[in-house]
């Protein structure tokens, strides 16, 4: 769904992300590329090692299924022309490598663990893409409510690219004319969900499709409340 939505509205508030070009985590440095304040992107490197990506691929292969998106009328998941990925989820802390990176993302973020849902793996082959869209629940659709009682609203997303994509692959934002390459041990942070309940419709994002390679990335979605 494309859209260009005007933000006026929506109330920017402090980043929960630290300030400053670098970041300590209790286990490694990571190197801040990028920071937008409206939307809020935030883009850093090093954030994995490349002996981690590959073991969570290799964890997640075996175990991927078609993509689908949420159906906004009955709740279900559904497929659809405009995700077509392979993807699985782990729960939180499913193994050991799982658990090292809920903690690293709560560092990062300053966000509890307990409010984060499992973290997704996607694999997108040659002309595979996530045509743009919203990471948050539409309140006002029947469907979302289903969603909405597992922890709230989302409230940002962090993705983890887990490898070098030859050619396309972009995460994009199309109203803000923003493309972001995949870089293996990068992560890309985008919050929209503000303590005013407001959602920001500038993080319409996307999945630009693969021109030659494959594409693998993790997604982690955090929420207003504990998720269940």
């Amino acid at each position: 769904m494309e859209t260009n939505l005007s933000n006026e509205s929506y109330s920017y508030e402090p980043s929960r992300i630290a300030p400053g070009n670098l970041i300590q985590l209790s286990d490694r440095l990571v190197n801040v590329r990028l920071r937008l304040s409206r939307p809020e992107i935030v883009l850093v490197d090093g954030f994995m090692t490349d002996s981690e990506c590959n073991e969570l691929i290799g964890i997640a292969q075996h175990k991927l299924s078609p993509s689908t998106v949420v159906d906004l009328q009955s709740g279900g998941k559904i497929l659809h022309e405009g995700r077509t990925s392979e993807g699985t989820y782990f729960h939180r802390n499913e193994n050991t490598l799982i658990q090292q990176l809920e903690l690293r993302i709560s560092e990062l973020l300053n966000f509890p663990i307990e409010n984060g849902e499992g973290i997704q793996i996607l694999r997108y082959k040659i002309g595979e893409e996530y045509r743009p869209h919203f990471d948050f629940f539409p309140e006002q659709e029947p469907g979302s409510a289903t969603y909405l009682s597992q922890g709230g609203q989302r409230i940002s997303t962090l993705i983890l690219y887990l490898n070098e994509v030859e050619d396309g692959g972009e995460t994009i934002f199309p109203d803000i004319h923003l493309s972001v390459i995949p870089r293996k041990g990068s992560a890309l942070y985008f919050s929209y969900l503000n303590s005013l309940n407001q959602t920001d419709p500038l993080t319409l994002h996307g999945g630009a499709p693969v021109k030659s390679g494959e594409k693998w990335i993790a997604t982690k979605w955090m929420r207003k409340n504990e998720y269940k």
